[in-house]
């Protein structure tokens, strides 16, 4: 109930794979949890939806053996708080750029005495869990994915992968590109460059490196290099855009 699949593959040195979805609907997410992903991106950052809309989805993913990962809109303790709360048992904090920036987010996702969680995990009613059964094993559940998008943030990366409970050290491609001087330039050789040798040196600290990509192709290169924390981006949005050109093949071939 309370082991974490997604630290436990990466403790065995396996790769975990996710995928999101960009609204905060239960049908649309049991489609993208039905794939057999092992972790469900949950978004209120850059997605059209905030913490309050998150309702059962982290539950919802509990149910079905899918780690629910929410990632915060940024270091900020009370929504660190409530993403768990509601029912994460991974959490991703955006623009970490120093040792300090990530030491203050795994404790405020963790109960004292490692953190300064407070105590009130919602989630658990919905599940019949109890908080004896939870509380003195939520600290080893938690995953934790530190978000490195700033040059800052690149300098201190080994700095960063020291502090305890950090778990996966993820690249933001897009930020990064903006970061490099090369913003919105996806396959500038910057970027490229950065983005093969991100891995190789979060592999040297022990932890596992991530990024989020958006085809099969860019995953398997991805993983390729090093990458085990790898999300495939919407699946729905891929999936709909795909059959959207083929079906315009179609009509193209065949008048």
């Amino acid at each position: 109930m309370f082991e974490n699949k997604v630290k436990q593959k990466l403790a065995r040195g396996e790769t975990a794979w996710g995928a999101s979805a960009i609204v905060a609907d239960p049908l649309a997410n049991q489609l993208v949890i039905s794939t057999g992903i092992d972790f469900l991106w949950i978004d209120t950052e850059h997605s059209s939806f905030g913490v309050n809309d998150l309702s059962l989805l982290p539950v919802l993913a509990r149910r079905a053996g899918c780690v629910p990962m929410v990632r915060v809109t940024g270091l900020d303790g009370n929504l660190i708080k409530k993403a768990l709360d509601a029912g994460a048992s991974t959490v991703m904090v955006p623009q970490i750029n120093n040792a300090d920036e990530a030491r203050k987010a795994v404790r405020a996702a963790m109960y004292p005495p490692r953190g300064e969680r407070g105590v009130s995990p919602l989630w658990t009613f919905y599940e019949n869990v109890t908080w004896e059964d939870y509380l003195p094993r939520a600290n080893d559940e938690i995953c934790m994915v530190l978000q490195i998008e700033s040059l800052e943030g690149s300098e201190n990366l080994e700095a960063i992968a020291a502090v305890e409970g950090a778990d996966v050290l993820f690249a933001g491609p897009a930020d990064l590109a903006a970061a490099l001087g090369v913003i919105g330039q996806m396959s500038h050789p910057k970027l490229k460059d950065f983005l093969a040798e991100f891995p190789q040196r979060v592999a040297k600290t022990g932890r596992a490196a991530g990024i989020s990509v958006g085809s099969l192709e860019a995953a398997r290169l991805a993983h390729a290099q090093g990458y085990r924390f790898i999300s495939f981006g919407n699946l729905l949005f891929s999936g709909a855009t795909g059959l959207t050109r083929d079906l315009k093949e179609l009509h193209a071939t065949c008048g």
